[in-house]
């Protein structure tokens, strides 16, 4: 080889080099590797009524059509734990049991609203967010996505016998396990926990309804379990 040729070639090599050497950044934004990115993960997600398959797999991505936010999506793909609703900061700031604590729409677009209240473990009684917390390990987001998701149609939202006034919601929350790589894992429902809450809307406390009564896990002895409350879609 002449020398000109051999400047050439080595000229050539170093290119290739340097594009070899910087494309790994860009590619891995759009496509992680292997490490930390492949394996089992677990979550639970409410049945807000877009379809996620029970009896059937669906992807970790198709997620994003069913409300999970896409960075959760992302983050249960580079198989990471989602951040969750956690506690809710009013259990500690109000001091009556008949204070205010929250307010949303439900379902069909009544109001309600959600007393601190109070729980008193010693003779079981109590009612509003405190008992739901501390008896129940359920949080208010919880509560609020059991009145805005309900089962469909009449299933989902019941009068109470003899309380005119008083309504249960039920719904229905997933867990769920998927495998593989990324957010082309491969997930299916492995459990599902059902909730209910009771809202009243006719006492009056002193010019509103009392609203939330309780909320609770069926079939479940005192607290739900964790991944009920830990929801990434609320």
């Amino acid at each position: 080889m002449n020398a000109r040729r051999y400047a050439v070639a080595t000229a050539a090599l170093g290119l290739a080099a340097g594009l070899f050497t910087a494309a790994p950044a860009s590619a891995a934004t759009a496509a992680p590797s292997a490490q930390g990115s492949s394996g089992d993960v677990e979550f639970s997600v409410f049945d807000n009524g877009s379809g996620i398959p029970r009896n059937g797999s669906f992807r970790l991505a198709d997620l994003r059509q069913h409300g999970v936010p896409e960075s959760a999506v992302k983050q249960l793909g580079a198989g990471k734990a989602p951040r969750t609703a956690g506690a809710d900061a009013e259990s500690h700031t109000m001091s009556g049991p008949d204070d205010l604590v929250g307010q949303w729409k439900d379902r069909d677009g009544w109001t309600v609203y959600m007393r601190r209240g109070y729980y008193d473990p010693a003779r079981d009684r109590g009612f509003g967010f405190t008992k739901i917390e501390q008896k129940h390990n359920l949080t208010m987001k919880a509560v609020q996505a059991t009145t805005q998701y309900p089962r469909p149609g009449a299933a989902g939202k019941q009068q109470m016998n003899g309380r005119p006034n008083t309504y249960n919601y039920f719904t229905d929350v997933l867990h769920v396990k998927c495998s593989g790589w990324w957010i082309f894992r491969t997930c299916r429902v492995d459990k599902v926990q059902a909730v209910r809450a009771g809202v009243d809307f006719g006492a009056q406390i002193p010019m509103l309804p009392k609203g939330v009564i309780t909320a609770y896990c069926e079939g479940v002895q005192g607290r739900c379990p964790d991944w009920v409350k830990n929801a990434i879609n609320i």
